[in-house]
Parts: C-alpha cells; sequence; structure tokens
C-alpha cells in the first residue's frame, strides 16, 4: 500500500491528486446521503403507506394534536376541525380493528372527546352522531388527550434564580468514578425527558443503553471522542428517533430536530439527578452505523442520533471551561 502510494505521488502532480481527492469527496458526499434518504424513504410514510402500528400511530398523533393546538388557542372557533375529526375517527378504528386499544388510539379518543365537551351543541349534526356513536363504542376509555388548563403559578412552579441557576450549572462531565449508573436512574431520568417537545406530539425518541462494562467498551469502540475517560463511564447511552413517526419529504429532516430535543432533556434530566453526562457525537459514515446497530440490535428505521456517556462524578473534578459566545454575537432581533 505504502509503495503504491509512492508510485501514485511519483506520477500525478499534486495539483491533480487534490482534485481527485476533493472529487471522491463530492462522491463520498452523496453515497452517505443516499444511504439516509434510502432508510428515510423505507421507514417514513413519505414513500410507502401507513401500514403498521408504529406509523399508523403517527397518523394518529397529528390528527389529535391538531385538535389538541386547536383548542389550547386564545379563542378557538366552534366546529373548527370537521374533516381531521372525522378522519381521526377512521384511523383510529383502522388501528384497533388490527392492532387493538393502545396508549395512542386513548389518547386520541381523550382528545376527541374533549372536541365533543368544547362544541357542546355547536357542531353539525353528522359531526355530532358521529362523534357520540364513536365514543360511545365499547373500546378503551379515553386517556389523557385533550387541554389542560393551567395558571401561571402551575406553569411555573419554580423559582426563576434557583432555575436558572440549575440550566447554567449542566456541563459536560468527563471525569466518573467507575461505578455503573443504575437501570432504575435511567429510566427515571427518561421519564423526566418525556416532557422534551416533538413535532405534533409524535415522541419518536427512543434510548438504547447499557450500564455493563463489556458492551459499553464495543460501544465506545466505535465512537472517537471518549478516550482518556471512556473506561471510567458508569452508563453509555445511545439516541435514537423512530422514521416511521415522519409523513411527508417535508420531514426528512425532523428526526435529528426531535432527536436533539431529547437528547438534551435527557443530559439535564440526569444533571437533575446528579448523574454526569457528556454528549459524544455520532457523526460516523454507513460501516460504523452499521456496526452499531448491530452491537445492539437496533433496527433500520431507527435514525441513530447521538451517543451520550454518563456516569457519577468524583467529589472534586476539572470540566473544560468552553466559553460562551458573546450572547450579542448569537441573537438577531428582526
Amino acid at each position: 500500500m505504502v509503495v503504491m502510494r509512492d508510485r501514485i505521488k511519483a506520477i500525478v502532480p499534486a495539483e491533480r491528486r487534490v482534485a481527485i481527492r476533493r472529487l471522491l469527496a463530492r462522491v463520498k458526499v452523496f453515497s452517505n446521503y443516499a444511504y439516509d434518504a434510502r432508510r428515510y424513504l423505507r421507514a417514513s410514510t413519505a414513500g410507502r403507506m401507513a401500514d403498521d402500528a408504529e406509523r399508523l400511530a403517527a397518523h394518529i398523533c397529528m390528527d389529535y394534536h391538531r385538535l389538541e393546538k386547536g383548542m389550547a388557542l386564545p379563542s378557538p372557533r366552534h366546529g373548527f376541525g370537521r374533516d381531521v375529526v372525522m378522519r381521526l375517527m377512521r384511523t383510529v378504528g383502522r388501528y384497533e380493528d388490527r392492532y387493538g386499544p393502545a396508549d395512542v388510539t386513548a389518547f386520541a379518543r381523550g382528545a376527541l372527546a374533549g372536541y365533543r365537551r368544547f362544541n357542546a351543541g355547536q357542531l353539525a349534526p353528522e359531526v355530532e352522531g358521529a362523534l357520540d356513536a364513536f365514543l360511545s363504542a365499547p373500546m378503551q376509555d379515553g386517556g389523557a388527550g385533550g387541554v389542560e388548563a393551567l395558571t401561571s403559578e402551575t406553569l411555573f412552579p419554580f423559582d426563576s434564580d434557583a432555575a436558572r441557576r440549575f440550566l447554567r450549572s449542566r456541563r459536560s462531565v468527563r471525569q466518573f468514578d467507575g461505578r455503573p449508573v443504575p437501570e432504575a436512574i435511567l429510566q427515571d431520568a427518561a421519564r423526566i425527558a418525556q416532557q422534551a417537545p416533538s413535532v405534533c406530539n409524535r415522541q419518536s425518541a427512543r434510548i438504547f443503553a447499557s450500564n455493563r462494562r463489556e458492551k459499553m467498551d464495543e460501544l465506545l469502540s466505535l465512537q472517537n471522542g471518549n478516550r482518556g475517560f471512556g473506561d471510567r463511564l458508569g452508563a453509555v447511552i445511545v439516541i435514537a428517533s423512530d422514521m416511521r413517526a415522519f409523513t411527508s419529504m417535508g420531514e426528512r429532516n425532523q428526526c435529528w430536530v426531535d432527536g436533539g430535543i431529547f437528547a438534551m432533556s435527557m443530559a439535564l434530566a440526569l444533571h437533575s439527578l446528579h448523574v454526569g453526562a457528556c454528549m459524544l457525537n455520532w457523526s460516523v459514515e454507513p460501516g460504523r452505523d452499521r456496526a452499531l446497530r448491530r452491537c445492539l440490535g437496533i433496527e433500520d428505521h431507527y435514525a441513530v442520533i447521538t451517543m451520550m456517556g454518563a456516569g457519577f462524578p468524583p467529589d472534586a473534578l476539572m470540566v473544560a471551561a468552553s466559553p460562551r459566545r458573546r450572547t450579542d454575537d448569537i441573537i438577531r432581533f428582526v
């Protein structure tokens, strides 16, 4: 290999070699995008029918959340969303016929029940009759879907200075004492992180986690940014996004948005439980992405967003200063 490289250098001028490298880099960029595009088209309903439970659930979430958002407006119009209501009842019925009652259909029924209460006496007879028949069917009772009444006190039940100190105290930690993070703590953090927003409440984010040393070492060997501290981590977390939750070409990048928001929420949740965390980027080419999928059994319809290391920090530790830009540099008022 070295001899061949030397021969190429002797024959091909330097400028020509640079041009060839740039051409190969462009080809590689397109092939990497093609890898992502194929997986998105296979997973999402942008290129196929909603033919399984997860894809149907995504359409149900979109429609019941449309009703929730409408009822949460300052001055909602009675009778809004007639077409959405009729479509939602059909989709929920199709889901329950195939797969039986589920959380997502219970949430949809809850939103439809809230819609009926909001529009009491204001709906067209055919819509009201369809709702009455649908909601009286002997299926799972309505869930928590709909709207909630809050006050400013219940929306902000915290001291602002304490919240500011908490958010500003989060740091990327790279010093750990080596103790495994118990699964109960990881589950608690996940429960807190689930409050993260997602497009139309579709909640595509998923977590693959391990606190077993052998499995962590295998995962970390695929990631380039954990040298010098990976062997002291107490858990390795992989954040992914289920692309079956997305429905159009316009949403082709939404998995990265929703997954990134959830990853930050997970980091803050761990911080609230006194567990240190560090984002471990997953900017890799297809070969390494496939290796991670084999290692964790991650199906192809999941987009891997990022890896995260977590663990208990020692009583005294050093962190990177990581100074921030001046706020005036990152905000523009228009």
